[in-house]
């Protein structure tokens, strides 16, 4: 699918991929906006790293896992501004989760090679302090070619597959799915039908497998891709979601049926090194029993 330069979408669509435009007005706008104040301040917003805390409440919840801690980063585009990992450190230093999950997108261009992130992610991973481990998926900017170095790294790569974390008589699953913006197939689907019943997370680069995933009974949905819009009008209006299926969740909190989401806001920044009305947002998310 890389090769062939495809779109494979979860509705069935298939179409070459065009960013030439895209790029080309994505430019443009960078260059003038460059001859603006508002850069300076766009690109000072993106490099301020903020760690968010969130709450979250679920009915299966079992006890042996009330406060469990979930370190959740995203899109972190570590070639996407200066010196990024230290940042990120800086940020977790200290932390003490019970798990971290990064779905997706590590570098800011779709193809060609990834070298130069390798050293910042292993920095990265050095620095969080976890009991059961740091699992991830790979995003739309993402080549088959990470899964090896990062797992050397001490990432484990879920390739639409399922770990079981125990924890006394009790366990979660974890599923992590393939992008389902750029390279859907049905193994993805299936790895959510023959997860196990329980609480069940869903780590996935895009919302777009937010009903899928709730039909199969996953309680957490975690994600990201849309950045939160990265460029918002005022009130976080988003300009562009990146997004056709899910929409509503691009940002933060959500819900869907039984199911609750959360999609990051991102680290990094993609096409012009600028936030406006969005931040960029790693999460400590904690999951309790609800009363």
């Amino acid at each position: 699918m890389e090769t062939s330069n495809y779109k494979h979408h979860k509705l069935g669509e298939k179409t070459r991929i065009k960013w030439a435009l895209f790029g080309a007005l994505i430019w443009v706008f960078g260059v003038l906006l460059k001859l603006t104040p508002f850069f300076k301040k766009g690109f000072e917003n993106a490099q301020n790293i903020v760690l968010n805390t969130v709450d979250l409440y679920f009915d299966n919840l079992p006890e042996d896992f009330e406060g469990y801690a979930i370190l959740h980063m995203t899109d972190l585009h570590l070639d996407s501004l200066p010196e990024m990992d230290k940042k990120i450190c800086k940020t977790i230093n200290g932390l003490e989760v019970d798990l971290c999950v990064m779905t997706g997108d590590y570098r800011e261009d779709t193809t060609g090679s990834f070298e130069k992130i390798l050293a910042p992610l292993q920095r990265i991973v050095s620095t969080v302090r976890h009991q059961d481990g740091i699992m991830a998926v790979l995003g739309n900017h993402d080549t088959y070619l990470m899964i090896e170095p990062f797992e050397l790294s001490g990432i484990t790569m879920l390739i639409n597959e399922t770990i079981v974390i125990d924890r006394g008589d009790s366990q979660i699953s974890v599923t992590g799915l393939d992008d389902p913006y750029y390279y859907y197939t049905d193994q993805s689907l299936r790895a959510l039908e023959e997860s196990k019943d329980g609480i069940k997370i869903a780590l996935v680069h895009s919302p777009s497998m937010f009903d899928s995933a709730s039909d199969n009974g996953y309680s957490l949905y975690l994600t990201g891709h849309t950045h939160g819009g990265q460029i918002c009008l005022p009130g976080g209006i988003p300009v562009i979601r990146h997004l056709r299926h899910g929409k509503k969740y691009y940002r933060g909190v959500w819900h869907y049926d039984k199911m609750t989401g959360y999609t990051g806001q991102g680290v990094g920044v993609v096409g012009i090194p600028v936030r406006f009305n969005t931040q960029s947002e790693i999460t400590l998310l904690r999951l309790h029993k609800k009363k």
